[in-house]
């Protein structure tokens, strides 16, 4: 296989400059493409929307290597529309071998629908059964020539060697904040929006482009961290722990509402004929993971932004405010850290409660019971300072 490459968002002004694999990677032609590709990094640093263009460039009619980005094939595949990108994602805990056997490995058998290649798109690959990557072994070894799978993935450590071995790597760093700026800004946002989501986003570039472009989150984000605040009784608990499994909701609905259009889209795209019921299964198990991923991810979203808080307070107690990340709240954040409680002991384990309850909700845990635990324990952990009349 290739010798592996480094992809860095921090040297590139805008995603798309990135996303231009094929050339950036020494790949001398579209035609001629690693079959099989391992895109490693931590959350956020580009990989999923490097995976979808990558597809893109590798199906674009203009061969040119780098996928023109306009034409339909392309803007098709990195919205999600096209019948030749299949994206699998684990459904619960992990990806079964079930997942691999009777849906990756027949479908990989088939010839493309309309482009030049089939392209799979594995997310979270290292949550793929061990046996799961014993079955895609044989095809990442011996894929049909018009196939292409990229697996994404943050913890190489929980791939089998066999499986990195058969791969193309490619990896991916973290993008500090000033580039994500460039990058929001670059992409329309206001440079004070952009510099508040940079700063927020702990190198995590798509969590900043959703506050930095999408009203919806930057609501949701004044409404997660003010948490903390009312957190004053388990009855104040269980309410705002209603409203955070409000808010996932209504992110979901939305998401519904859009996929009713893609499935309109895929519908005139294709009309009848071969392979039709086949990518509108695929097209509706894939909305069905999608929406289970989205209320996830509003609900996390949620924990990070406490948790972030919480780790605010201890950073202005050791007067390092600098290193704040919410800055729009920084008097508050510096009003908590003055008081004697909740003391840096309480705040810690506010930190680490906020952070196992994600594994929770990934067990398929239900999810409204699972905030709630967690904001209730909250609540009898670190209460809010007391407010002080003033004399």
């Amino acid at each position: 296989m290739s010798p592996e490459a480094t992809m860095d968002l921090n040297q590139s002004e805008t995603v798309w400059d990135v996303l231009h694999l094929p050339a950036s990677l020494h790949v001398p032609s579209p035609l001629n493409v690693p079959h099989a590709w391992l895109l490693l990094g931590p959350t956020g640093s580009g990989k999923r929307s490097t995976a979808t263009a990558m597809a893109a460039a590798f199906n674009c009619p203009r061969l040119t290597g780098v996928g023109c980005g306009v034409c339909s094939t392309c803007t098709r595949i990195i919205t999600g529309r096209h019948p030749d990108l299949h994206l699998i994602a684990p459904e619960g805990q992990v990806i079964s071998v079930e997942m691999i056997r009777n849906v990756v490995i027949p479908e990989a058998a088939r010839s493309p629908f309309e482009s030049r290649r089939k392209v799979f798109v594995i997310e979270e690959a290292e949550r793929m059964h061990p046996s799961a990557q014993n079955a895609l072994l044989k095809t990442l070894e011996e894929p049909p020539e018009d196939t292409i799978i990229i697996l994404v993935c943050d913890q190489e450590d929980e791939l089998l060697e066999t499986v990195r071995s058969r791969c193309r790597v490619v990896h991916f760093q973290r993008i500090q904040c000033e580039a994500i700026q460039e990058i929001l800004e670059a992409e329309g946002a206001e440079a004070s929006v952009a510099s508040l989501a940079a700063r927020i986003s702990d190198g995590d570039i798509n969590r900043a482009r959703s506050f930095a472009l999408e009203p919806a989150a930057q609501s949701r984000h004044r409404l997660f961290a003010g948490v903390p605040a009312r957190l004053t009784s388990s009855l104040e608990a269980l309410d705002a722990a209603a409203e955070i499994v409000t808010e996932a909701a209504t992110a979901v609905k939305g998401r519904s509402e859009e996929q009713k259009q893609e499935v309109v889209d895929l519908a005139a795209a294709l009309g009848e004929g071969r392979g039709t019921a086949s990518a509108r299964a695929s097209l509706a198990k894939r909305h069905k993971r999608e929406l289970r991923r989205l209320e996830t991810e509003v609900l996390n979203e949620a924990l990070w932004t406490m948790a972030s808080w919480y780790r605010d307070v201890l950073a202005a107690r050791r007067s390092t405010t600098e290193a704040i990340t919410n800055v729009d709240l920084r008097p508050d954040v510096v009003r908590w850290a003055a008081a004697e409680d909740p003391d840096d002991r309480s705040l810690i384990a506010a930190v680490h409660r906020c952070a196992v309850t994600p594994g929770a909700l990934w067990r398929n845990a239900n999810p409204s019971l699972a905030v709630e635990a967690a904001l209730v324990e909250l609540a009898s952990i670190v209460p809010p300072p007391q407010e002080h009349p003033v004399d």
